[in-house]
């Protein structure tokens, strides 16, 4: 850990330059367990970005692990400026936790939840439905439980099985079933039901918040907003480039070394990739899409994508908000097919000649 801390500072130094060019309106500690890091080096992580005058965040989130939310660490985690708390529940059935192969007991869960609503964080819980050998049931049962609890923020995930995983190795050697797509369907949309009903508002295909407490950072995502990716595996994306840090700890640290920048891929965003981002990022947010905004369209190109969307409104998975078309929950669920339907539309009608 200290070896990836003092990797980290080194990476942030090389970006100092652009660090200090652009302001730091939100920081998001996470993809891997920040809480894992001792509070000393998560101190000296800090302390280096609190030297640069564009460090001024509305928003500092770090993800953790349910056992991992203890007075004292909430203590230290406020001192150091953290504003929001993501917590990975995943679910609140022993069953499904061992499946999923998480470590923590579901009473140790609850408690980081009574502990987070007690505190002065915002914060986040993560759950995951359509797990093998979860019920619908139980599934809206965490969800009803966190609502009680006052969760300001809930991020639910449908279960994927991504090759050379443990879980995909369980599947192939026949220890589960593979995850039902009628049940995926139902979790999903009576969660969104339940949670509209409570107050909650969809804003994007995956995070419900109530009114005001949605998450800043990933809103920077959604909308194609700057960001820098920091460690290994991290993406950055500024308009029209988008680059990656290597996946391999390893190669992260030792390119840093010898003060090199870790870059392993990079990408200038064509027309084509900058129209792909906006349907994988704006698209699915209530913010939705305004034909006239999407890059590089013929006006017969536009015409043939709002021919399409008001098609698919009128199959209730899209709707229209204003002049900007989002999806429904219906939608949600067949993202993916609608976005190569639109893709497929604009590539048949004529191109935009520069």
């Amino acid at each position: 850990m200290g070896d990836y801390a003092e990797a980290l500072l080194r990476e942030i130094d090389l970006y100092a330059p652009l660090l200090e060019r652009f302001p730091i309106e939100t920081v998001f500690l996470g993809g891997g367990t920040p809480s894992w890091l001792p509070i000393p080096l998560l101190e000296r992580i800090f302390q280096r970005l609190y030297r640069f005058s564009s460090y001024q965040p509305d928003e500092v989130t770090i993800e953790a692990n349910p056992e991992d939310i203890t007075t004292e660490n909430l203590r230290h985690w406020q001192g150091l400026g953290v504003t929001r708390v993501s917590v990975g529940i995943q679910s609140f059935s022993e069953n499904v936790l061992q499946t999923l192969g998480r470590y923590h007991a579901p009473a140790v869960a609850r408690q980081a939840v009574e502990k987070l609503a007690s505190s002065f964080f915002d914060w986040n819980a993560d759950l995951i439905f359509a797990v093998p050998g979860q019920s619908v049931e139980s599934f809206l049962a965490d969800v009803r439980f966190l609502i009680e609890a006052g969760a300001p923020h809930l991020s639910l995930y449908g279960l994927t099985i991504e090759e050379r995983t443990v879980l995909h190795k369980k599947l192939q050697r026949g220890r589960f079933s593979p995850p039902n797509e009628d049940a995926y369907r139902t979790a999903y949309l009576e969660a969104n039901a339940l949670l509209q009903a409570s107050g909650f508002i969809w804003y994007e295909i995956s995070n419900y918040a109530r009114p005001g407490r949605e998450s800043l950072h990933n809103w920077r995502y959604w909308l194609r907003k700057p960001y820098l990716g920091l460690g290994p595996s991290a993406h950055s994306y500024l308009p029209h480039l988008r680059w990656a840090n290597p996946r391999n700890l390893k190669a992260w640290v030792t390119t840093l070394g010898r003060d090199s920048f870790p870059v392993e891929f990079h990408e200038e965003l064509t027309i084509e990739k900058q129209r792909m981002e906006v349907w994988l990022t704006q698209f699915r947010t209530r913010v939705g899409v305004m034909v006239a905004e999407v890059p590089g369209l013929s006006l017969a190109q536009q015409a043939a994508l709002c021919q399409t969307l008001e098609a698919m409104a009128q199959q209730n998975l899209v709707e229209k908000i204003g002049a900007a078309f989002r999806l429904t929950p219906e939608g949600a669920l067949l993202s993916d097919a609608l976005i190569l339907q639109l893709e497929t539309a604009i590539e048949r009608a004529p191109a935009l000649h520069v």
